[in-house]
């Protein structure tokens, strides 16, 4: 659909030395602009002109007033071309780009600008210039360049149209059911020419198009041939495009002439009657690949004409067929015609510049305003696949479960219900492992608050000496990796030592060489967290990370190298125990370090990882660019049980507990101190650090419960350390797979028609089957490959195309 702000009409009038350029667009806006006519420029044009028609001057020129004069041996007209053309094209680009052209050439470029942030491509500006002088036409206005003053990519197409039309774009119930386009091709006179190439050009067009030919043939009349084009013309069929090769000129008053034959000629203005019949049956473009073609552009525009090609000045044989050639390629992949005009002229200017010079400046498209551009429509697939296309129970089944599948409430109902599914098949299958799980979580629960006696007030923020004797007893236990889901971006007034106690236990913590990972939260790419000014810690020798996350998807950096600004909180602390146990010269922690520990840290490792020695740590480092490049994501996998995941220690029992058996795997573990559901603890008061339970996790603990952010925490690093990475492929991927499958198969049920009793039954129990055994098989390859295949929605598609089936005989 043509948007009315991005088609502009150029009008150039020139009256004596004097130009006035008015540029017309949208609904009444107007800016105009006048400006000197440069003295030299007509001289220029003429200079060219004299040397272009110099250097091609031959009998194979494509026209008959040539007024190059006879060639004179010693010049090199190649030389002199492309000097004339240069001197031609600054003076007439150094007019256009004047200051008094400013606002004219910004408003088309604004334009331009405005269609780049728009979805749809297909959008682009169009500029109509019109002349009111045939010294204006002669200029190529095609190259003018007024985008890249102002940098812009979009495209910006510059048309001729006629200064007068009359007649209005029609659009007929004839050329609406043709099923392929119609191409008349009149070959004219042919004295000095050679059309064998242009046969040969518009081979390619067969494939897509009718095409007929038209030649006078040397028994036939001129009387004759001329009939037969009127005739031809007329034809009731009707044509989309007249194509005319030979030779042509200009006259003012007929409109431009053909030469047909022989010594004979038509004028536009004889055939106007039956051009106006062909166009009122489908006929609204015209491409002559002849010479001088101005007057003929206009007669047809103002005829009401979609398009016209024409050359501007006389052409030689060779350049016309070059052009003629990648001007039909290109109708030939369905650019439209403009851009098969501009792709011709490209091709002139950067393959044949040096064989053919200054001829890229010649074709030109004309077009009138009301018209959409002509393109050879694709092939339509849809002619022969129309039993493939829904019918209307499918259609209203197709939308109702796309729809579905991108309704994110749905969607996480059914992700919910399949993790259920999921952890039901793994224990029933019993594929759950026995490793001993990669992390500990001490958990800060309504228990532990009331054994240590903590008042109200001291719950938020969370008494920090409690946090500082938790650290302490992680200290004698040996603990190595420990990260804090606490943020203690203020001081601490109740108690008034809590600061000092926390700074003091961290200090020993470090000192027995602990990486301590402290929590913050994200905001605007920077990572709010834990005030050195406090005296807690110093980033020289802890390491902070983020705990933004969504509990139900694998918090990822945004790139391999964004962890040295920001890092989400279980990605970090899965990287510094990876690195623990496969990194050497690796930084250690103490508080004597005077530089950064986090940026010594990834340098020693993105060096380890340089030297490919690494493994677990290499598929850590990979994993943001690997699922960037593959635009999935990954998701939390809940159908594991808890106990594989991480060891869950109340943090009263780790304080009172005197058998340090008990806690033997904290050393090789990830130890997170994080708070427990209690309603009191959290973010702020009423929002505790808490989301509804998913009902794999329900099933697990045999209760309903909360799912607290530790335990999304433990989660998400057991699946960094253990490469336990969630991908689930979209369900409109499946869903576009059972089309394609459960239309095949319908397709092929329709042979069996009329069904028996038996056959339907055996028709919906197979179907059944299937989708029960492609649920089993997603199931089995969930646990093998950790991919999610989903299954509901799929299956309803596959069902909804054969279950339809059994309910008649005949379908």
């Amino acid at each position: 659909m043509r948007n009315e702000y991005n088609i502009f009409n150029l009008k150039i009038h020139k009256f004596k030395q004097v130009c006035l350029f008015e540029l017309c667009w949208g609904k009444g806006q107007r800016l105009t602009a006048e400006i000197n006519y440069p003295n030299n420029l007509n001289q220029l044009h003429q200079q060219w002109q004299q040397a272009y028609l110099s250097f091609y001057q031959s009998d194979a020129m494509r026209g008959r007033a040539i007024n190059g004069g006879v060639a004179v041996l010693t010049i090199d007209w190649h030389a002199e071309l492309v000097k004339a053309e240069a001197k031609l094209m600054y003076e007439f680009h150094r007019w256009l780009r004047s200051v008094e052209l400013y606002d004219i050439r910004s408003r088309i470029a604004g334009a331009s600008q405005e269609l780049i942030d728009t979805s749809d491509k297909t959008q682009v500006v169009q500029v109509f210039v019109t002349c009111n002088s045939i010294e204006l036409e002669r200029y190529p206005w095609e190259v003018w360049e007024m985008g890249s003053e102002f940098a812009t990519n979009s495209p910006i197409q510059i048309i001729r149209s006629s200064l007068n039309i009359s007649k209005p774009i029609e659009t007929t119930f004839e050329q609406n059911y043709r099923k392929r386009p119609r191409i008349l091709a009149i070959l004219g006179d042919d004295t000095g020419l050679n059309f064998q190439v242009d046969k040969d050009a518009i081979k390619p067009i067969l494939k897509i198009a009718e095409v007929e030919f038209l030649s006078w043939q040397p028994q036939q009349k001129p009387s004759q041939f001329i009939q037969q084009i009127s005739d031809a013309i007329t034809d009731d069929k009707g044509w989309d495009v007249l194509f005319f090769a030979g030779h042509s000129n200009e006259t003012e008053i007929t409109g431009g002439e053909l030469g047909i034959a022989p010594n004979v000629s038509i004028s536009i203005n004889e055939i106007a009657p039956q051009l106006s019949v062909a166009k009122q049956r489908g006929l609204n473009v015209a491409i002559f690949n002849s010479c001088s073609g101005l007057n003929i552009a206009q007669s047809l525009i103002e005829l009401g004409f979609g398009q016209v090609v024409v050359m501007r000045e006389p052409i030689h044989n060779r350049v016309a067929q070059e052009f003629l050639v990648r001007f039909l390629q290109g109708l030939a992949k369905h650019l439209d015609i403009y851009e098969s005009v501009a792709q011709a002229r490209q091709f002139l200017r950067m393959e044949k510049s040096h064989t053919y010079p200054s001829s890229y400046l010649v074709p030109s498209i004309f077009c009138h305003p009301g018209a959409k551009l002509y393109r050879i429509p694709p092939f339509r697939w849809k002619d022969r696949l129309r039993q493939s296309l829904p019918n209307p129970t499918e259609g209203i089944l197709l939308t109702a479960t796309f729809f579905l599948a991108i309704f994110p409430p749905v969607q996480d109902m059914l992700l919910n219900t399949r993790m259920l599914n999921q952890a039901v098949y793994r224990d029933i299958t019993a594929q759950i492992s026995n490793e001993a799980p990669p992390v500990t979580l001490i958990e800060i629960d309504s228990e532990s608050i009331y054994r240590a006696q903590l008042p109200h007030s001291q719950l938020l923020p969370f008494n920090r000496s409690y946090i500082a004797k938790l650290l302490d007893k992680l200290t004698t236990l040996n603990a190595t990796v420990v990260g804090i889901d606490f943020i203690f971006d203020s001081p601490q007034k109740n108690p008034p030592s809590g600061d000092k106690d926390l700074g003091l236990a961290v200090r020993r913590a470090v000192d027995q060489n602990m990486w301590l990972i402290f929590g913050a939260v994200l905001e605007f790419d920077r990572e709010i967290g834990i005030n050195e000014a406090i005296g807690i810690t110093k980033w020289d020798w802890t390491l902070q990370a983020y705990l933004n996350a969504n509990p139900y998807i694998l918090e990822l950096p945004k790139s391999e190298a964004d962890c040295s600004n920001t890092c989400p909180f279980s990605y970090l602390l899965s990287l510094v125990q990876t690195a623990k146990q496969e990194a050497s010269n690796l930084p250690q922690p103490n508080t004597n370090r005077t530089t950064n520990l986090r940026d010594e840290l990834l340098d020693v490792i993105e060096q380890n990882s340089n030297k490919g020695n690494l493994s677990n740590l290499s598929k850590l480092l990979k994993l943001p660019s690997e699922f960037r490049l593959e635009a999935l994501e990954a998701y939390i996998d809940y159908s594991l049980p808890p106990k594989q995941v991480y060891t869950k220690i109340p943090a009263w029992k780790l304080l009172e507990s005197k058998n340090i058996n008990e806690f033997q795997l904290i050393p090789k573990q990830v130890v997170l101190i994080a708070v427990g559901s209690d309603e009191r603890l959290g973010f702020a008061l009423g929002k505790p650090d808490r989301s509804i339970s998913p009902l794999a996790i329900i099933y697990w603990n045999h209760r309903k419960d909360w799912l607290t952010g530790g335990e999304s925490l433990a989660y998400m690093t057991h699946h960094f350390l253990r490469n336990h990475l969630l991908t689930p492929i979209p369900d409109i991927w499946m869903m576009g797979i059972m089309v394609i499958f459960g239309k095949i198969t319908a397709l092929f049920l329709k042979k069996k028609s009329p069904f028996t009793p038996k056959l339907r039954l055996k028709i919906i129990l197979t179907s059944l089957g299937i989708v029960m055994f492609y649920g089993v098989v997603s199931l089995q390859l969930y646990i093998t490959t950790v991919v999610l295949i989903p299954w509901l929605l799929p299956s309803v598609v596959f069902l909804g195309y054969i279950i339809p089936l059994t309910k008649n005989n005949h379908v």
